[in-house]
């Protein structure tokens, strides 16, 4: 065998091994991602849709159609805020965890 069919051949192998090493797991993680990415992304529409509701129902209540009628949104928004701090809350006990 010769020296410049021995250097391709282990030049195939490096190649092959790196392909194996790095393109292939960031591929699966880039699938991984966009799953995540979606599903987080309709659970937050999902909650924005219950804060929503959650304005419409405190309106049809017949003392918030004068001068509380600012309770309701108060309300939608102090919903989402307690959703975004028990989430984040989460993450932070999740990580406090693994450490």
């Amino acid at each position: 065998m010769s020296s410049k069919r021995k250097l391709d051949n282990m030049l195939n192998v490096l190649r092959n091994y790196i392909r194996q090493e790095t393109i292939e797991p960031i591929r699966s993680l880039f699938g991984s991602v966009i799953f995540l990415f979606i599903g987080s992304l309709a659970v937050s529409i999902g909650f924005i849709f219950i804060s929503i509701g959650l304005v419409a129902f405190l309106q049809e209540i017949d003392g918030m159609d004068t001068w509380f009628s600012w309770v309701p949104y108060l309300c939608g928004s102090l919903f989402l805020v307690c959703v975004v701090f028990l989430s984040i809350r989460s993450f932070i006990v999740r990580k406090s965890r693994d450490v």
